[in-house]
């Protein structure tokens, strides 16, 4: 068992750490529901994300630095799913977009997190901007530490 990090490796860590508290922290102010964190409104996506990243770091303190990235990466996947499923092209008009804000409320209120958390970055509460840091902190520094070797 290896515990020595590399300092790549301890960024890593420190980014996972931080996106998993942001994830459960106030994140934004959404008028007539006050201060949500992400976990609020995407809770099952929330704990995906929370799990990928301490695969993250257990992974590093195994020794086994090459899965880290992979881990972030599918943390970062889960985040922009909700995004990327909508680029797919196909409108289904209003009648599409009523159908699934009433079939699915919570997957709406999380797309609309997920598309304010890149667009009004300004607007984030502390947790928003430690779970945006601690992302790409996770992201870059397991790009690093896969790397090397």
């Amino acid at each position: 068992m290896n515990t020595s990090l590399s300092r790549a490796g301890l960024l890593t860590a420190v980014g996972a750490i931080l996106a998993i508290v942001g994830l459960f922290s106030p994140m934004l102010d959404i008028g007539g529901m006050g201060t949500v964190a992400y976990a609020d409104v995407a809770e099952t996506d929330a704990y995906i994300i929370a799990a990928l990243a301490a695969i993250a770091v257990i992974v590093l303190f195994l020794g086994k630095t090459k899965l880290a990235l992979p881990a972030a990466l599918g943390a970062w996947i889960v985040l922009l799913w909700p995004i990327l499923k909508n680029m797919g092209g196909e409108d289904e008009g209003i009648m599409g977009s009523v159908k699934d804000m009433v079939s699915n409320p919570a997957q709406k209120m999380a797309e609309e997190v997920t598309e304010k958390l890149f667009t009004n970055v300004l607007d984030l509460e502390w947790g928003g901007f430690a779970f945006l840091i601690g992302m790409l902190l996770m992201l870059i520094s397991s790009v690093v530490v896969f790397g090397r070797r």
